[in-house]
């Protein structure tokens, strides 16, 4: 009975560690998202899914937009697609992206002062060996397009909108990914 008692306890304490984990791990990448893409400009509200992916989604007009962010599988990778159906507006391409930020050991510099900062944002200069790949399909059905490119630097206007989730997850990031 004991020993029933105790595996209970066990495997009950496991999984409320990884149920944590994954919380704080899912406000972790929602505050990346947040606070460093504009995937948030375009969904009205941010869904979790089961797999710890921030889901936002949304319909302006013609065109309908869905992104996802999730961790990567080492700490301080965040994977990040999304889809732009840029439907009723004739010529224009359908796009989806597929980005991979790898934040471990990179430069950090957020500027509020910098010519391209935004008000009550910073300009973001971020540096490190492929920091930032992305894989670009888009074109119309009859005419597909692939491109890929991995970038040394990362830069990027962090408006007011963005800055608390920003900060905070700036914060965190520091020491978690060892910035320089």
């Amino acid at each position: 009975m004991k020993r029933a008692i105790l595996i209970t306890l066990l495997l009950t304490t496991s999984a409320t560690a990884q149920d944590s984990s994954r919380v704080r791990d899912a406000s972790l990448v929602q505050g990346f998202a947040e606070g460093f893409t504009f995937h948030s400009h375009f969904g009205a509200k941010a869904r979790i899914d089961r797999d710890g992916a921030v889901v936002y989604a949304g319909k302006g007009g013609t065109n309908t937009h869905i992104a996802s962010v999730r961790s990567g599988a080492a700490p301080c990778v965040f994977l990040s697609n999304s889809l732009h159906l840029n439907e009723g507006i004739t010529g224009t391409p359908t796009v989806m992206l597929e980005e991979t930020y790898d934040l471990r050991g990179v430069s950090f510099e957020a500027d509020p002062k910098h010519q391209f900062a935004p008000p009550g944002g910073v300009y973001l200069t971020m540096k490190g060996p492929n920091i930032l790949c992305r894989v670009s399909t888009g074109g119309s059905p009859g005419k597909l397009m692939r491109t890929a490119q991995c970038e040394d630097r990362l830069e990027a206007t962090i408006d007011e909108q963005m800055m608390p989730a920003f900060q905070t997850t700036a914060e965190r990031l520091k020491s978690l990914c060892n910035w320089k």
